[in-house]
């Protein structure tokens, strides 16, 4: 190295107090960039809002640092650059698994985490290590500074005021651009920091990028928690006063009066496998045989939050929404709810749930009492004859065993079963995965597993129905076997037809719902339901009223039939899906600025016809949540029993 060279490096190396904070601001501009690219988080691009709102929170994080000693500046740079780079990676991870943005009400479930790693291995992608530049820069700065033993370059106080201008301008003039361009566009501000106001995360992370929405996030999460005051009680109060009553079946109500019901929860069942062939095979040769001897209802749909599965189990035993920015089985586990299997037992019936998990995977040991539950088999209940996926304890195992302990129970009873074996990440034995899917086939490699371990659980349930009506319990028992939520692999995308985008989004929310009725006639329909409606629907089958703080609709009575899709976080409307619109809002939220097309999305309908229950269904979810936060429902049969450990 030449001695002009060397004295060059060492300039450079001695303004390293300037330069490194600032390279760490453009770093930082254009990862979120990147982040934003890569997972292509919104049609809607809003390049200069991003750079300047991400420009302007890198100068709160890394403009400090220049008035910073040698090595505390250092120490400091290394700890904001890791947090966001972690940041960064967490939140690419989690939105390429499910879709949304981890947030920070998270932390109160992050031990839930670790039964996903499987699936986050497979996530993993070189471009992650470019979320690390910040601190590999950071430190080789730090080293060579050493190893040349650089001394911080003087600046005079002039310099010093006109730094300190520079970093409090670049937030003000980068934020107040932001909020200019909002405040003209939408005429307020307020949906980019309160959630109850928005009506699309995607694009606020386009326009802010995924730091400053962190942040956000996290300042709600610490000082903007949601709490249910006497005014929102008394809206409620009116709310529910106002409701009109279910309608009922003349038909349906009481067919299947005193007999015992199964629910059956499928791990990750997409209705877009069922009736679905891959070179030639059947994915679910068994449930499309079951779904013919039954009622299958085709246009059903998950609502879950950050849940999943928990939530799943919450809006089906509940008929509420579940949470889009908390966990209730957490968060609200010692509520009293008027759930599905404590109003059985006030009618009579015994209550029973199966899973192979431990009792305190999602809380379920401390919520399950205070749904009904009387008494639980887990994960100890049950012997693994070999072990095959998610926990371990096969479907075939689970619900063989599963068989000796129905005929155990009290009768009439319900039993709940939650399958495992089509879990994330979708991984079975070689020799199980019976369907041969081409070299050439379009399905990625995880597609090619969930459809593999879809296909294996749907031979075990296959035996497990066949056994049920080889011992006759089949003949006693309503039985209803559902999807819990989808599998957040995009199958669908690949083995669906194509669809308008507004519809596609929604059906991978879709899961099937067969319904084996002794006595009743077999059928397809096709009337847009969701997880809310099987509660009224086998409450009234049994011939029992189900109480009033249900919202959904028994589906073989309902007049007015309905899929309501809500946004993660926010817990606005998403889309409305009639039997005959389908109502997509605009991100403002005003109804007069949203598409109304009909139920195809095909023809374009006046507002007219869609805004009514635009209003309707908003409100209701709305309740939903506010019942939920503040424990507002009360119950003459809160369950006392004890269940099994």
């Amino acid at each position: 190295m030449t001695e002009p060279t060397k004295q060059l490096l060492r300039k450079t190396l001695s303004a390293h107090r300037f330069w490194l904070p600032f390279f760490l601001m453009a770093v930082f501009v254009l990862q979120n960039r990147l982040f934003t690219n890569w997972l292509n988080i919104s049609e809607n691009i809003f390049p200069i809002r991003q750079a300047l709102s991400t420009l302007a929170l890198s100068a709160v994080l890394f403009g400090p640092a220049i008035f910073l000693r040698h090595r505390t500046r250092y120490l400091y740079l290394a700890i904001v650059s890791t947090i966001t780079s972690i940041i960064f990676t967490i939140q690419y991870l989690f939105y390429a698994y499910s879709g949304g943005f981890l947030q920070a009400s998270a932390l109160a479930y992050s031990g839930e985490s670790t039964k996903i790693l499987g699936t986050v291995i497979t996530l993993l992608t070189p471009r992650l290590l470019l979320f690390f530049l910040g601190p590999c820069a950071v430190t080789v700065a730090f080293f060579l500074s050493k190893r040349h033993n650089l001394m911080d370059a003087a600046f005079s106080r002039k310099l010093q005021a006109g730094i300190a201008l520079a970093i409090i301008l670049i937030p003000t003039t980068g934020y107040g651009y932001v909020l200019a361009k909002e405040k003209k566009e939408w005429g307020t501000t307020s949906h980019l920091t309160d959630y109850g106001k928005l009506y699309n995360v995607n694009m606020l992370v386009s326009k802010t990028g995924i730091a400053n929405y962190s942040v956000v996030d996290l300042a709600n999460y610490l000082f903007g928690r949601k709490h249910v005051t006497s005014a929102d009680v008394a809206r409620v109060a009116t709310w529910n006063a106002q409701r009109p009553e279910q309608a009922t079946s003349t038909q349906s109500f009481g067919l299947a009066k005193g007999k015992n019901l199964i629910f059956l929860q499928v791990e990750s069942l997409e209705n877009s496998v069922i009736n679905t062939t891959i070179n030639g095979q059947e994915i679910t040769p068994n449930l499309n045989r079951i779904a013919a001897s039954g009622t299958y209802f085709s246009n059903y749909y998950t609502q879950v939050g950050p849940g999943n599965t928990a939530d799943a189990e919450f809006s089906t035993l509940n008929s509420l929404y579940p949470l889009q920015d908390e966990v209730a089985f957490i968060g609200y586990a010692h509520n009293t709810y008027n759930a599905l299997p404590a109003h059985l037992i006030a009618n009579g019936y015994h209550t029973a749930v199966m899973h192979g998990d431990v009792p305190s995977f999602w809380n379920r040991a401390n919520i399950y009492p205070q749904l009904g539950y009387q008494t639980w088999f887990s994960r100890n209940d049950y012997t693994v004859s070999r072990p095959i996926g998610f926990e371990n304890l096969g479907d075939q195992d689970f619900l063989d065993q599963s068989i000796a302990k129905l005929q155990s129970l009290p009768q009439p009873y319900m039993a709940t079963l939650i399958t495992l074996s089509s879990h994330t990440p979708f991984r079975i034995p070689k020799d199980l995965e019976s369907l041969t899917i081409p070299q050439d086939s379009p399905l990625n490699q995880t597609q090619r597993d969930y459809v593999q371990s879809i296909h294996f659980t749907d031979a075990a349930i296959g035996e497990f129905i066949d056994k049920l009506r080889q011992t006759h319990i089949a003949d006693n028992a309503v039985i209803a076997i559902f999807g819990d939520h989808g599998s957040f692999t995009n199958v669908s995308d690949v083995i669906s037809k194509p669809e308008p985008a507004s519809l596609a989004e929604i059906r991978k929310t879709q899961v099937p719902l067969i319904l084996l009725v002794p006595g009743a006639t077999s059928g397809t329909t096709a009337i847009p339901a969701s997880h809310i409606d099987l509660y009224p629907t086998v409450s009234d089958l049994l011939g029992i009223t189900p109480p009033s703080s249900v919202l959904g609709q028994d589906l073989l009575a309902t007049n007015h039939p309905i899929f309501v899709h809500r946004n993660l976080i926010s817990g606005t409307v998403q889309s409305i899906l009639t039997t005959s619109t389908l109502f997509v809002p605009s991100s403002d939220g005003d109804v007069a600025h949203g598409a109304c097309t009909d139920a195809s999305a095909s023809t374009t309908l006046p507002i007219a016809d869609c805004a009514a229950s635009f209003a309707e269904q908003s409100t209701a979810a709305q309740m939903s949540d506010l019942i939920v936060r503040g424990n507002l429902l009360t119950s003459d049969h809160a369950p006392t029993a004890s269940a099994k450990p």
